[in-house]
């Protein structure tokens, strides 16, 4: 039994990268889309259990990226490690930052090479158990977008992909609608890069909720007429945020870093960081300016809504 195995973290990979330190049995490297790669990556494959095939959807790798890895755990991790109780994901070049902070940015980025000093500490695995046997969700911290979250769906992918992923939770998934609205219409905050931490239980019901509805998706959307080949896992992004409003989950948000390559790594300059700090500034308040009317404009038109049924009974 490895250490710490209450606590496994999968770290997606599809090509060759830095690994971070793995004495600590905490971190799970995965090659995700193993059935479909040339590759062999030393580390677990996500159709395989042991080295003899198991239940996985590996070979829909290009289209739903990271989702079976997710899928692999759902149906596989506790064959290996039977007294897991937390699982997280993250990515080979993004991991969670828990004793670092950054204002007003989401990331945090770091040179590739500093991956091999990468290490949860006692006290903040400690901490980590604390959170999640409270009920809480561990997400990675939001995007602030400067409009509203469908509007990037919307301009980044032109198809038809966010209007049908809106049809399915109001036919197939109607609980889940008014938080699928609330988060990608009445909001421009959303946590994605589909990187969470939660207790076994809260995953389990998360994998079979989240891979039945990108089923769905996948099945009104052949993928030869999707905007782009990876969009399944491009959409699954949102839904996270979606699932933990729906079902009352508190969140904890942690930093992430975000891993370059060295020769791509550009520091700011000492001397540029005060003017640097003054243009994040500028945007993160522009941006939460726009969440603030956005809310305002929402609660006027409810209210509006609520004085016309008035008069109409």
């Amino acid at each position: 039994q490895e250490p710490n195995s209450a606590l496994k973290i999968l770290v997606c990979y599809h090509k060759p990268y830095t690994m971070p330190p793995l004495d600590d049995g905490i971190l799970l490297p995965i090659h995700a889309g193993k059935s479909i790669s040339s590759l062999k990556l030393k580390m677990q494959a996500d159709n395989e259990v042991n080295g003899e095939p198991c239940d996985n959807i590996s070979d829909k790798n290009a289209n739903y990226n990271e989702l079976t890895a997710i899928y692999w755990a759902w149906k596989n991790i506790k064959k290996l490690y039977p007294d897991v109780k937390y699982i997280g994901i993250a990515h080979y070049r993004r991991l969670f930052a828990f004793h670092d902070r950054k204002f007003f940015s989401e990331e945090i980025s770091r040179p590739e090479s500093e991956i091999a000093n990468y290490r949860i500490t006692p006290s903040e695995l400690k901490k980590i158990a604390e959170v999640l046997d409270a009920g809480k969700i561990i997400l990675v911290k939001p995007k602030v977008r400067p409009v509203p979250t469908f509007i990037e769906c919307r301009l980044n992918w032109p198809g038809k992909d966010y209007g049908l992923l809106k049809d399915i939770f109001r036919e197939k998934f109607p609980d889940y609608y008014d938080a699928f609205i609330s988060i990608m219409e009445h909001s421009n905050k959303s946590s994605c890069r589909n990187m969470f931490i939660m207790k076994y239980e809260d995953f389990v019901k998360y994998s079979e909720w989240l891979i039945s509805l990108m089923t769905e998706f996948e099945a009104r959307l052949p993928l030869a007429e999707a905007y782009h080949q990876r969009i399944v896992g491009i959409m699954s992004e949102y839904l996270v945020s979606i699932w933990c409003k729906a079902n009352k989950k508190k969140a904890k948000f942690s930093e992430m870093y975000f891993y370059e390559e060295d020769k791509d790594f550009k520091p700011v300059k000492k001397f540029l960081v005060p003017f640097y700090f003054i243009v994040r500034l500028a945007m993160y308040l522009r941006r939460e300016l726009i969440a603030s009317l956005m809310a305002q404009n929402f609660t006027w038109r409810l209210r509006k809504l609520i004085r016309k049924m008035r008069k109409k009974s």
